[in-house]
């Protein structure tokens, strides 16, 4: 909306109240029949949106997406950062916290979450690649299934049926919260270490209590902006390239791959710079 209040140009923004798949797709198929010329957003399942944004772009809509790299049916999906960077970011984040050493496990929102798949695999290379003292222990991948009170729970079960589990490596912003509540509430800071994005509201005390060392993060408002401004590219007939500037910090140098837009957007979030974040 303050894209929209910045460059003049109407936008609807509608989203379900809680996290399902069907009721977004219904909001974009409700929006496509409105004759919009441009359609953005985040998939909960990408598989699930694609027969509404292929009608979509069969009408002429310009159609964008994000954490979305598998989809077919949109003109272009824009990243703040390639998967695998980020996954092997925060797999170094952790493996610095674990001394490189010791048992671990990734968690992801949903085993239909392109991105948090993709990130979690690509930590997994990561591990392999550069920390061989590092073990996936034989459960390899659980689901927290975007539920912060599910994270907790797997967590304590994952802690009594693995006594040496060392590391938590999640990948929805649920999953370090959740982890962080079982790891104090066990009295295990410092000896089992988690990490995920996360928003810095829900890590700001676990961070400062060293519960938390570290999570990942985007801006989701620059990525919104980033998708906002490629669309109008479009929309005005102006190329889309390697290279091009998107007009929004982090997507000055976009890579283009097939029709995956990479910018260079992640951060890292400590208890020293967590307060300069406002959500």
């Amino acid at each position: 909306m303050k894209w929209a209040e910045e460059n003049g140009i109407d936008v609807i923004y509608k989203g379900p109240t809680e996290v399902d798949a069907a009721a977004q797709v219904q909001i974009m198929t409700d929006l496509v029949a409105q004759d919009i010329d441009i359609l953005c957003f985040s998939p909960n399942d990408p598989d699930a949106c694609e027969n509404i944004c292929k009608e979509a772009r069969e009408k002429g809509i310009i159609v964008i997406a994000t954490e979305a790299s598998g989809m077919k049916n949109v003109d272009y999906d824009v990243e703040a950062f390639d998967e695998k960077g980020l996954g092997g970011f925060m797999m170094d984040q952790l493996a610095a916290q674990m001394g490189e050493e010791g048992e671990y496990i990734t968690m992801v929102g949903s085993m239909t979450s392109e991105s948090h798949m993709n990130w979690a695999d690509a930590a997994v290379a990561r591990q392999e690649e550069a920390y061989p003292n590092m073990t996936l222990v034989a459960d390899k991948r659980v689901t927290s299934d975007l539920d912060a009170e599910v994270a907790y729970q797997k967590t304590k079960e994952l802690l009594k049926k693995y006594p040496n589990l060392k590391g938590i490596l999640g990948t929805s912003s649920f999953d370090a919260p959740g982890a962080a509540r079982a790891i104090a509430e066990l009295g295990l800071a410092g000896k089992v270490f988690a990490i995920s994005v996360a928003l810095p509201s829900e890590v700001r005390d676990y961070l400062k209590d060293g519960v938390l060392q570290s999570v990942a993060l985007w801006d989701p408002a620059l990525a919104a902006k980033a998708m906002l401004n490629l669309a109008m590219k479009m929309y005005n007939g102006e190329e889309v390239k390697s290279g091009m500037d998107l007009g929004v910090e982090g997507y000055n140098n976009d890579v283009i791959d097939g029709t995956v837009i990479m910018g260079q957007g992640w951060l890292a979030i400590t208890k020293d710079n967590v307060d300069s974040f406002t959500f």
